[in-house]
């Protein structure tokens, strides 16, 4: 057989071999529908997300970068500049937009066609645990009225004009979806043997509960002063979602065992108060008083607490029954005392506020926040110095401060000429159970083994 010819055989050959290889390995693999397109969705076989029912749509994941914000992103989502109004109006009570955090996840639930996207769902995440939520499928045309906050100064306009017809947009159903926190009991005993932060760290424990213990002790007792040989012991609740951990909760309670004495501090329901205090063992408030600033370092007083004020908005003789605290913008706004949440919510007036019931006697108020802190709503415990919200201009406002408000039986008076620096015993009527919930606390810590 001619060389040529046994040439043209093997070429032919070889060319069928590499036809029908692909067409193996195309069988070979498994059939997959994934397509380009659904590459960038992170919900391949979840049904729901945050709570909505995202069967056959793609869940996206996004964060805001450098040069981004609100706006932006609305325009590129096709949102028009109507929706994107009402979704600030209806959001600041949760969140400054004005003030998004570089990289702030927000996320898109949208059903993908042949023909492109559809947004269904726009997603934002607040914290680990808050999220606001637009849904973007109401297809009703409604006409857009623009909220104005200082609703009394505006002008009215004259007859003669005529009052053009508002414009018409698709509205978005907002809601805020908060998912659910699991709390943990946490018990924790050792003996100290260089100092509290070393031990901490040797027996892996968060060193930022220290904190959480010192302002259960509220200044009566620092962990700090801890020596060689002085025993701790505690029990705290740990925050976390879906086994994720979220933050420390408040201290049931914390002894530090030292040779000359023992320093208690009781989370104890005191039905004298109506609320929640920290004790000691004796049966007295571990509170000396009330901080004198409700922000975290101090701050300015721009404003005292006046009954024939000038308004600077309105402008009329109006009483100012608070103090403003002028800080920048973003200045964390602690709690004055210990008690819980009856308010966090927000008014035209009074911007994103917080109001917080102390005892039967007191009550604190604080005004113009930009947004809340972590887990601060109604019915929540907080304690003296802890964050609940941040400097704002919220409401009926000229800038950025802190409106302190403080309420004694009700009546709303100047914190700064009231004597607080009293430190109460729990009434004689409620000591006898208060012991027994002593003895009950004292026998649970004594349990926790040492590590």
């Amino acid at each position: 057989m001619p060389k040529q010819l046994v040439l043209i055989i093997l070429l032919v050959l070889s060319l069928a071999a590499c036809t029908n290889q692909p067409k193996q390995a195309q069988r070979a693999l498994p059939q997959s529908t994934v397509t380009p397109a659904d590459a960038a969705c992170i919900n391949p076989e979840v049904v729901t997300f945050l709570g909505v029912e995202v069967d056959g749509l793609c869940v996206k994941e996004k964060q805001f970068g450098r040069k981004d914000n609100l706006q932006r992103v609305f325009k590129n989502l096709k949102l028009d500049k109507y929706q994107y109004e009402q979704f600030l109006q209806e959001t600041k009570e949760y969140i400054d937009f004005t003030n998004t955090k570089l990289r702030q996840k927000y996320f898109t639930i949208t059903n993908e066609t042949d023909s492109g996207s559809i947004l269904h769902y726009f997603i934002v995440k607040v914290s680990d645990h808050e999220y606001i939520i637009a849904n973007c499928t109401d297809t009703t045309m409604v006409p857009f009225v623009k909220v104005v906050d200082d609703g009394a100064t505006k002008k009215k306009k004259s007859k003669k004009v005529k009052q053009k017809a508002p414009p018409m947009y698709r509205p978005l159903q907002i809601s805020l979806y908060e998912k659910n926190i699991d709390t943990t009991v946490v018990a924790f005993a050792a003996v100290i043997d260089k100092s509290v932060y070393k031990s901490f760290k040797e027996k892996k424990m968060d060193a930022r509960i220290i904190e959480q213990l010192n302002k259960a002790f509220n200044g009566a007792y620092t962990l700090n002063k801890m020596y060689k040989g002085d025993t701790l012991q505690f029990i705290y609740h740990q925050l976390s979602i879906n086994g994720q951990f979220l933050s420390h909760g408040h201290v049931e309670a914390v002894v530090v065992k030292t040779k000359k004495r023992r320093w208690y501090a009781i989370d104890y329901f005191s039905e004298q108060d109506s609320s929640y205090q920290y004790l000691d063992d004796k049966g007295k408030y571990i509170k000396t008083a009330f901080l004198k600033s409700p922000l975290q370092k101090g701050g300015r007083i721009a404003s005292r607490y006046n009954l024939k004020r000038l308004h600077p908005v309105l402008q009329v003789e109006k009483a100012h029954l608070g103090t403003d605290f002028a800080a920048p913008h973003g200045t964390p706004i602690v709690a004055t005392a210990s008690g819980i949440v009856t308010a966090a919510q927000f008014t035209q007036n009074n911007g994103n506020y917080v109001k917080i019931r102390h005892d039967k006697q007191y009550e604190t108020q604080y005004l113009h926040m930009s947004r809340f802190a972590k887990g601060i709503r109604s019915g929540v415990r907080v304690q003296q110095g802890q964050v609940i919200g941040y400097v704002g201009s919220t409401g009926l406002s000229t800038g950025p401060h802190v409106c302190y408000r403080f309420w004694k039986r009700g009546v709303q008076v100047d914190p700064l000429k009231e004597k607080l620096n009293t430190v109460q015993q729990i009434g004689q009527s409620n000591l006898e159970q208060f012991r027994k919930h002593l003895q009950s606390i004292q026998q649970q810590l004594d349990r926790i083994p040492l590590v």
